[in-house]
């Protein structure tokens, strides 16, 4: 991981001092404008969680350390009417995993607090709380059985290692001698964020409530997912690919149930997968999952099924919705189903009844995202119809809100947790647009930010930012790595180009096995747009996206030469050695394209950004983590070399310790950010 933050306890500032390699020395940032170190000061709502009776919200306070560079969660009650807000810990540690039992009295939760991740119950009435396990990997899925009496958790059980294939001498006493080699049999041998994958699978355990012996459920080598309790405390319901062919074949996973006390286990589902998240309704007769029908393509949109206890009477009861749904919650009546989806860039609250009738209950759900304005967020339903969620918006982060369902009262943020920093901190005002696509019938969603104290007289820079993914969705919520690139003087504008989620699976399917494509065009739309409002310098156009969005970035400038500067983030460069080197080796060769690299390189060859680097004359930044095993250094190496060798001004940026997600550390999301407008404004004209 990054090395520890040191530099921050001096100024921001001395980003713009260590860009001076880079690019020439700029003007400060206003102090009143939201800049670097206010994250410090940022506090976050995420994963509430409602009583059973509806009374009380616990749910995590997300902030930064500015010590250890590191994010850190405690817990807070509330009541549902917004008073008796009080914490329940306390330290700069980690807490999370939330569950009530069913009458209320008590929680379970994950903590750090005692050194490794375990398994803690607070009793509510007292205040006591104590860890029940001793677990030497951390567990995961936690949830109460119907009588509170135990709970169900899952947990990775390490496995025998590989076998040796040769035979080696020991090191004499007192010699040094290099470390042992790493011998890897695995198809997916790494992972990013989790480094190498060790031999062993997830396994699914309970454990008594007040504490004691653990006891394994499942066994074999498969992993277990998306375990819940049937109502009647005896069976479990999960999910597994037991196959045996898992390691190779990715996407197949079966449910099964399971009687916790015979071991007896029953699989369910016979199709192909993939079956998540199953749920059996609280009458203990229908199962629900999500998923789709498998046609080996890109995006294919997830669906919620329903079919009776025993697999019989499948069906699709989200036909009217074409979007993907997730993280589904019976009602305690049977006839409706609770779940999460995106529309249009929003992140909501659904219920659906049995027959297909759809009803939006919230929207505006947000995540403890510091990076890029992505979805996210997850709700809690109580048994009265109350619920509880993150609610945020393009100028402040998640605060905790309720409603309640189906009186449809008016949903109430209860929580305020930064009016004060924001008081003396003014961040880019956002506004949404929509274009017209200029190759089809589509509509390009996007959004506009524009700097604090904006005036539209004036004409500004601008930064094209593209999202990853790129099945994902940008929308309107609070982004502090835009908003940093905002506070320096850039209009900065996000869209939602074709393979975006969120509207429609024309949409997002548009490109399948076709990427890039078309979404170039949509990019160059939205550029179009904004440029016609009359406030952008048109000289001091700039480009950048990461992963997916680096992907596009690349292609642009390949394409165009209307930027005055690139920074491709953590891209795919060739699709021919980024599906043998990414960390999901089984499954992009097999749903991105139609055929394995050496049989068709055709194929990957004409949608790979390298294979128009002749056209580029743009200067150009790459800009990757060290430990990124999505998409690998060796596809930013490729194209660094590849611009060299065409004498286009470049420069690497290899971020230190950082996988994927560069922005996980609060001091690689401001060094991120100042790299980026750093290459910027050396070549940013001022005629």
């Amino acid at each position: 991981m990054p090395a520890k933050l040191r530099t921050l306890l001096f100024s921001a500032s001395l980003f713009i001092y260590v860009l001076s390699s880079v690019s020439p020395a700029k003007a400060q940032v206003d102090q009143s404008y939201f800049d670097y170190m206010d994250l410090f000061e940022l506090q976050m709502v995420a994963n509430p969680v409602i009583s059973p009776d509806g009374n009380t919200i616990i749910y995590e306070r997300h902030q930064f350390d500015v010590m250890t560079d590191s994010r850190f969660t405690n817990l807070w009650s509330i009541s549902f009417s917004g008073e008796n807000h009080q914490p329940l810990t306390s330290g700069k540690t980690y807490y999370g995993n939330v569950t009530w039992s069913p009458d209320g009295s008590r929680i379970a939760y994950t903590s750090t607090e005692e050194g490794s991740n375990q398994i803690f119950v607070r009793w509510m009435d007292s205040g006591a709380s104590a860890s029940i396990t001793n677990l030497s990997e951390s567990p995961g899925s936690l949830s109460w059985s119907p009588d509170g009496s135990m709970l169900l958790f899952s947990k990775f059980v390490p496995g025998s290692a590989s076998d040796r294939i040769a035979s080696l001498p020991s090191p004499p006493d007192g010699a040094e001698w290099e470390k042992p080699a790493r011998v890897i049999d695995k198809v997916t041998y790494r992972r990013d964020g989790g480094g190498y994958v060790e031999d062993g699978s997830t396994h699914l355990f309970v454990i008594p409530a007040e504490g004691g012996a653990v006891r394994q459920l499942t066994m074999g080598d498969y992993d277990h997912g998306s375990p819940s309790w049937a109502p009647d405390g005896q069976h479990i319901m999960f999910t597994s690919d037991r196959s045996g062919n898992a390691d190779i074949d990715p996407n197949n996973a079966q449910i099964y149930e399971m009687n916790i006390e015979t071991g007896e286990m029953i699989q369910v589902t016979d199709k192909r997968g993939p079956h998540n998240s199953p749920r059996i309704s609280p009458d203990g007769n229908l199962i629900a999952y999500t998923g789709y029908d498998d046609r080996f393509l890109g995006y294919q949109e997830t669906d919620l099924y329903v079919m009776n206890r025993d697999g019989s009477n499948l069906r699709v009861i989200s036909d009217d919705i074409d979007v993907d749904l997730s993280s589904i919650t019976w009602a305690t009546d049977s006839r409706s189903i609770f779940f999460r989806y995106d529309e249009e860039g929003n992140s909501k609250v659904g219920n659906i009844r049995l027959n297909g009738n759809v009803t939006m209950i919230a929207e505006n759900l947000n995540s403890p995202s510091t990076g890029r304005p992505y979805g996210g967020g997850s709700f809690s339903m109580a048994d009265n119809g109350r619920f509880a969620y993150p609610e945020g918006t393009t100028d402040r982060p998640a605060e905790l809100a309720v409603g309640h369902f189906p009186t449809r009262m008016a949903n109430r943020v209860l929580t305020d947790l930064n009016s004060e920093l924001f008081k003396a901190k003014k961040t880019g005002t956002v506004e949404k647009f929509w274009v017209d696509s200029s190759v089809d019938d589509f509509r390009v969603h996007g959004w506009i930010i524009t700097p604090p104290d904006f005036d539209p007289d004036k004409e500004y820079p601008m930064i094209l930012e593209i999202h990853g993914g790129p099945h994902t969705n940008y929308g309107p919520r609070f982004s502090p790595e835009l908003q940093f690139m905002a506070s320096r003087g850039y209009v900065v504008v996000y869209t939602n180009p074709r393979g975006s989620t969120s509207y429609g699976s024309d949409f997002a399917a548009y490109i399948n096995h076709n990427y890039p494509s078309e979404d170039h065009d949509d990019l160059m739309d939205a550029v179009d747009y904004v440029i016609d409002q009359g406030y952008i310098d048109e000289d001091n156009l700039f480009i950048t996206g990461g992963s997916g969005g680096g992907v596009l970035t690349a292609w642009a400038i390949g394409k165009t030469d209307r930027f005055a500067a690139a920074v491709v983030a953590k891209p795919v460069i060739n699709w021919y050695s980024f599906v043998l080197t990414a960390d999901g080796i089984p499954f992009f060769s097999k749903y991105w394209f139609t055929e394995k690299p050496w049989d068709d390189p055709e194929q990957y060859l004409e949608r790979s950004p390298i294979s128009l680097v002749g056209n580029v004359t743009t200067p150009t930044m790459l800009l990757t983590g060290e430990v990124d095993y999505r998409t690998p250094m060796s596809e930013t190496e490729q194209y660094y070399s590849a611009l060299k060798l065409q004498g286009v001004d470049a420069v690497m940026v290899r971020i230190a310790g950082a996988s994927h997600s560069i922005a996980s550390k609060p001091s690689n999301l401001f060094r991120k950010v100042a790299y980026i407008t750093g290459w910027f404004d050396r070549y940013k004209s001022t005629d």
